[in-house]
């Protein structure tokens, strides 16, 4: 099949960012009972913690070798890997009988979504070219709306009838996905094609590690990583703390990533025109500032509001930071890239929920929204210290 275009963006970038709308309407269906599921079965709140560590720690190991291979074979092959194991983890959920058997699902889960995330992304960035920061914006976007919706119909579906029928909705949409990944696959891409063929040989992963700026994306997706660990892990079990159903739990997780999806097409546009760096140092403030107001009211009415607040940072920090990969790097490099950047994010993501989960047992579960905010605080700081010295480098060599 020919590649075609739509308004300029070529067809394959719509249907990637269908295919991550998916992606997030499945998995964020589960995110209102996954932890409850777990607990119900018997599972501590450090269990809880470390299970998410353990899904974000097999991301860790299989995102670079994603990256590697995506910059030598075709990214799309491992689209479609992902949404099955996407299935068999919520096979798994459907039939636990024990916490462990979450686990084993969420391990097999962090696999798909390494694999899945890692080569949609590159997929875009091999063939945006010019229209970078749009076309991420526009996949951003698509997946928002999915983590937007997921919750709610997750979190209705499991208070009406069952967790099972949640889970079942998320495999039917699984199944939906797999179809439409094998239409990308058949898709005659010509820039992915030559691209998979040629320049190996000028790859050079010291150069990569050296880019001062993919040092600093890759910071903040290790701090930020935390902000959506903490909302989709353990905001569910605050909200039953302060006796929130799990419909409602599931509609205000739905309002924070509808907040973060309308902000990732119009920061997309100005990013193209003012850059990316300054909206991503915005976007940490934003999210440090919600999560601290977050335990500070036990108001149905404010919790949304400043969890929303939390939900703009992370959607301003995703479309910037994988905007500003693709600037910074060469074609060759791209997927090696992403997987630098989705590394520092799993490790973030291994590293602090271990320690959210003994937070939440230790301390309450609160009391892990504070600390997530200071966490990101530090990152901001980190980051800014990075890049005044980088442009004091700059200025003292001209």
């Amino acid at each position: 099949m020919r590649i075609k275009k739509i308004r300029g963006l070529p067809l394959i970038i719509l249907l990637v960012a269908i295919l991550a709308f998916l992606s997030d309407l499945s998995n964020s269906a589960t995110s209102p009972t996954v932890s409850l599921r777990a607990l119900d079965l018997g599972a501590t709140k450090s269990f809880i913690g470390t299970m998410m560590a353990a899904s974000a720690l097999i991301r860790l190991i299989i995102v670079q070798p994603v990256g590697l291979m995506c910059d030598r074979k075709d990214p799309r092959y491992f689209l479609v890997i992902g949404f099955l194991l996407y299935i068999t983890n919520y096979l798994f959920l459907i039939f636990a009988s024990s916490p462990y058997h979450i686990l084993i699902g969420q391990l097999i889960s962090g696999i798909g979504s390494a694999m899945f995330y890692t080569a949609s992304v590159v997929s875009i960035l091999q063939t945006s070219k010019e229209r970078t920061a749009l076309s991420i914006g526009i996949y951003a976007t698509m997946m928002g709306f999915g983590f937007s919706l997921g919750p709610t119909i997750g979190g209705m579906l499991a208070e009406t009838y069952s967790y099972s029928i949640s889970y079942i909705f998320s495999i039917l949409v699984s199944f939906v996905a797999v179809l439409i990944g094998l239409l990308v696959n058949k898709i005659e891409d010509i820039q992915v094609v030559q691209k998979t063929n040629q320049n190996k040989e000028h790859f050079s992963y010291r150069k990569i590690l050296s880019n001062k700026e993919l040092l600093l994306v890759s910071l903040g997706a290790f701090f930020t990583s935390e902000a959506l660990g903490n909302s989709t892990g353990f905001f569910p079990i605050f909200g039953k703390g302060i006796m929130l159903s799990e419909g409602t739990i599931g509609i205000i997780l739905g309002i924070r990533a509808l907040s973060s999806t309308i902000v990732r097409i119009p920061v997309g546009r100005i990013a193209e025109t003012f850059g990316s760096k300054r909206l991503m140092l915005i976007s940490m403030v934003l999210s440090a500032f919600g999560l601290f107001l977050v335990p500070q009211f036990n108001s149905i009415w404010l919790i949304p509001f400043f969890l929303s607040l939390e939900g703009i940072g992370y959607g301003m920090f995703l479309t910037t930071a994988n905007a500003h990969i693709g600037e910074i790097t060469t074609e060759n490099q791209k997927g090696a890239a992403v997987g630098i950047y989705n590394t520092f994010s799993a490790v973030g993501s291994v590293l602090n929920m271990i320690i959210l989960g003994i937070i939440a047992d230790s301390f309450g579960v609160e009391n892990t929204f504070r600390f997530t905010a200071i966490m990101i605080s530090s990152g901001l700081v980190l980051m800014i210290v990075i890049l005044l010295r980088k442009n004091d480098i700059i200025i003292n060599k001209a």
